[in-house]
């Protein structure tokens, strides 16, 4: 995963990369997952902890809203700048047009639309930057051999570039979850609609209407039968969930799946096969069933379930040792062990029971990070 650069802004249940739009393009030379957040995304991240994932997994988190943009002023965390979703793929080939190691698939939209994106595209820059493109047939990720034959596709392109405009959730969903079966792939930009607005199918908005965070507003107004539920209803909640961040009341707890994930204690694959057998087992807990594969005890169960969600509440903070302890996932000897190497070489704690094995980076890092805790504990 690519590393994060600058500050980063908090709001609500994600982190914003505080970065210029000249600042993300350089950057991404490198590659990384690319998402941009709005109001709309913000919703359906309070509610859909598979969609939370991904964006707590992508390289960079980047505002693609001016009511974000001034919401951030409204907390104390004022973003540098808005990048829009829309503005940022052309301002991506257009960067890495001269880059002939910079080429680009795309995934989504019409069979005719994504044809003519790719041909006028190319046109812009002067040479054949897009080389593969297909658009996907409905409900086709739910079918397996449709997912294989689009891999082999992008694969056999050798694109170095993947723009996926699949529509929110489903596009950063599958680039999630088949990112690892793309060898080539450096750079991944869910782009939304931006496929049929480079073919042309779709007027773009006035530039001066995206300044004033009124492009919202021509979209209702382009497609009202699809949109006016979103912006009218399912929009509505963010302002109150907004004055619970500003009064410190605001509360987002992962799911114990993506929590025991992001720890490095279970993988993707065991979370889903978890998730299965519960629907199959209505009755049954998910910490029930982990423990039932022999995956995890269930003191560790329990203090992820129970205390993890609480730790950062309280003000005083115990050593880094005594959580790990808690979670049973260190014994008093390894915690003897450590602090004797502590006081030898200097090290960490916390980077010591990692070298040894004992406990994953992914545990270490989101305790030290979830309850701001000094490194050296």
């Amino acid at each position: 995963m690519v590393a994060h650069f600058g500050k980063r802004v908090n709001l609500l249940n994600i982190c914003l990369d505080n970065l210029s739009r000249k600042e993300l393009l350089a950057r991404l030379g490198h590659g990384g997952m690319v998402v941009t957040p709005n109001v709309d995304h913000l919703m359906k991240l309070q509610k859909d902890p598979e969609f939370h994932q991904v964006y707590r997994k992508s390289d960079y988190v980047v505002c693609d809203s001016k009511i974000l943009f001034y919401a951030s002023r409204v907390l104390g965390q004022p973003i540098q700048e808005k990048i829009s979703g829309l503005d940022l793929f052309p301002a991506f080939y257009e960067y890495y047009k001269h880059d002939e190691n910079v080429t680009i698939f795309l995934l989504g939209g019409t069979p005719i639309s994504v044809q003519l994106a790719k041909r006028k595209i190319n046109q812009k820059v002067g040479r054949n930057m897009v080389v593969g493109v297909y658009s996907p047939p409905f409900g086709f990720e739910n079918y397996v051999n449709e997912n294989e034959k689009i891999v082999a596709l992008i694969n056999r392109s050798e694109a170095t570039t993947l723009a996926v405009g699949l529509g929110v959730p489903k596009q950063e969903k599958w680039i999630y979850k088949y990112k690892e079966q793309l060898p080539y792939i450096k750079t991944l930009l869910p782009i939304g609609a931006t496929i049929n607005f480079e073919s042309g199918h779709i007027a773009r908005y006035r530039k001066w209407m995206s300044e004033v965070g009124l492009e919202w507003m021509y979209r209702l107004m382009s497609e009202p039968r699809r949109l006016w539920k979103r912006y009218f209803i399912e929009n509505l909640p963010f302002g109150w969930l907004l004055m619970q961040q500003l009064l410190n009341r605001y509360e987002y707890n992962l799911p114990l799946g993506q929590l025991l994930q992001e720890a490095d204690l279970l993988s993707y694959e065991q979370v889903e096969m978890i998730l299965a057998a519960q629907a199959q087992q209505k009755y049954r807990k998910f910490g029930e069933l982990v423990v039932e594969q022999g995956w995890l005890q269930r003191s560790t169960l329990d203090f992820f379930a129970e205390q993890f969600p609480q730790l950062h509440r309280k003000s005083a903070k115990q050593p880094l040792g005594e959580y790990l302890k808690a979670a049973a996932l260190l014994d008093e000897k390894q915690i003897h062990d450590i602090l004797w190497e502590q006081s030898q070489y200097g090290r960490r704690f916390g980077e010591i029971a990692v070298n040894r094995g004992w406990v994953p980076q992914g545990t270490v890092s989101l305790l030290l990070r979830n309850m701001n805790m000094a490194q050296d504990f």
